[in-house]
């Protein structure tokens, strides 16, 4: 699918191109008058208004894209309550300070998004750093058990689920010395 984007977009940006170059080399520029006998012949002329929809095609997809995007949600409603919103800032801060309380782990990035159609779940992505390498599936599936009960005592109900990923926890620093010469 980005290759197919990166793709359409090159097309567009080329048909663009394109059609705002004839559109300022008919009306400014030097060479306007053999722009326009250059543009009496018929294959110009096609490539010209090709380029010219392609152009107009993108702006309205984009238009449209603007005017419907789904904007995500920033709150929960817990049990499907509409009356009762708890934002993800405040849950996304739950889940970080359930997930510190192990000594051993250190919390690098927390991203909360709501799910479901009444917009009841919310599911954490929990990025951490081992401080030890040993037994990380436990201290992972502690870490996701302390974070789910944490969340749902905050939200009154059971809606919260939680993906711990840990990242590579060390790191190689390589010094090297240059002469002055």
């Amino acid at each position: 699918m980005r290759v197919l984007k990166r793709a359409l977009a090159i097309v567009y940006l080329a048909a663009a191109i394109v059609a705002l170059g004839t559109l300022v080399c008919q009306f400014w520029g030097p060479y306007t008058y053999r722009f326009m006998l250059l543009m009496r012949d018929a294959a110009p002329r096609i490539v010209v208004t090709a380029c010219g929809g392609v152009v107009a095609l993108g702006v309205l997809v984009g238009f449209f894209r603007l005017m419907f995007a789904h904007r995500e949600p920033s709150c929960v409603h817990p049990a499907g309550e509409r009356n009762i919103e708890v934002t993800l800032a405040a849950l996304s801060s739950c889940a970080r300070a359930a997930a510190e309380r192990d000594d051993r782990v250190m919390i690098e990035h927390v991203e909360a998004r709501v799910q479901g159609s009444d917009e009841s779940r919310v599911r954490f992505k929990v990025d951490a750093i081992a401080l030890d390498d040993k037994d990380v599936a436990s201290l992972a599936t502690s870490m996701q058990q302390r974070i789910e009960k944490a969340c749902d005592t905050m939200l009154g109900t059971p809606g919260t689920t939680a993906r711990v990923r840990f990242l590579p926890s060390k790191t190689t620093v390589q010094t090297v010395e240059v002469s002055g010469e």
